[in-house]
């Protein structure tokens, strides 16, 4: 059974980096839930939209997910 890693192109992975941090800039300059504690749980999400994007971008091995496929027999 042959597996390949299939990769977001650099541009893709970069422009969803670069709106990960938009949203994380809106929601700080708006204060959407400054009082409920809305505002970490979106800033803790942004974090991790940007930090997968810049390792599926940069990383030698950052595969977003592997397809696997099954030989004849």
């Amino acid at each position: 059974m042959a597996s390949y890693r299939v990769k977001p192109s650099k541009p893709v992975a970069v422009l969803g980096a670069l709106i990960g941090v938009a949203m994380l800039v809106v929601v700080f300059v708006n204060g959407i839930g400054r009082h409920s504690g809305f505002i970490w749980l979106w800033a803790t999400a942004c974090v991790a939209i940007v930090g997968f994007n810049l390792w599926a971008a940069f990383s030698k091995n950052g595969a977003t997910e592997v397809v696997e496929r099954r030989t004849a027999e």
